[in-house]
């Protein structure tokens, strides 16, 4: 089967997962090939698994000082801090996958672990869905499953203001002593952080396309959206700027 391959698309949070998901549903319906892309959030933005409550994972007044949106994702997994100068987030759209969910984390984040090792680090697959080096998180996904196919999207911290990520959580101080952690920043890392240098995103996005080209090892079509994606997607970018999806999980 034929991949297909979305060039970047910089937009805002209700968009970009407006757009994830309208790919899954097309491919569950048969409209879409297995995809892959990677994206930008601009403005900077957070996402929030589906099952979080909002008042008690994020600080709000800290999000609405930074102007920093926040949406609910249709994924699970954790909070994540996308930031436009640190950040890249990658969607793959496929076949599900045999074998348990662990197994489907390993093998799609198999690219984004090639990526770090081409900056010389060594990365570590930590079950269910996060990625570390040095024992620190540097990358986490989530995945979404519909009735073929599934959604994993997630992140790659290649400059990530970590310290404004601390502020904007709301994390118990007691994980940080069950991780033997001082602090939140004590559990994450960038690429910057562990190579002491920033790699431009133009390049490290073409980085993680090949990696991800290998993956597939199919003919990869580079294409846009398709009608029916961008239809699909003007609806549901609606329903990810509600109040209702937000703090309800409720749409139409």
């Amino acid at each position: 089967m034929v991949a297909r391959y979305i060039p970047l698309i910089e937009a805002g949070p209700e968009r970009q997962m407006a757009i994830d998901e309208a790919i899954l549903r097309n491919f569950d319906q048969g409209n879409s090939d297995p995809t892959f892309r990677f994206f930008r959030f601009k403005p900077s933005a957070i996402t929030l698994g589906y099952s979080q409550p909002v008042k008690k994972t994020i600080d709000i007044e800290t999000c609405e000082d930074y102007d920093i949106p926040y949406v609910r994702r249709i994924t699970g997994g954790g909070t994540v801090f996308h930031d436009y100068d640190g950040e890249i987030t990658y969607s793959v759209v496929t076949e599900k996958i045999e074998g348990d969910i662990e197994e489907s984390f390993r093998k799609l984040l198999g690219p984004i672990m090639d990526t770090l090792e081409e900056f010389d680090l060594e990365p570590k697959f930590k079950p269910y869905n996060d990625v570390l080096v040095n024992k620190k998180k540097i990358s986490g996904s989530a995945q979404r499953r519909g009735k073929k196919g599934l959604l994993q999207h997630g992140t790659l911290m290649f400059a990530t203001d970590l310290k404004k990520l601390a502020e904007i959580l709301k994390i118990d101080d007691k994980k940080f002593e069950e991780k033997g952690a001082d602090s939140f920043l004590d559990l994450v890392t960038t690429i910057e952080k562990e190579t002491g240098d920033v790699p431009e995103p133009e390049k490290l996005i073409e980085l993680m396309k090949e990696k991800y080209e290998d993956y597939f090892g199919e003919k990869i079509k580079k294409e846009k959206l398709t009608k029916e994606e961008i239809e699909l997607a003007d609806e549901l970018e609606e329903k990810y700027g509600s109040e209702r999806w937000l703090n309800e999980r409720k749409w139409g």
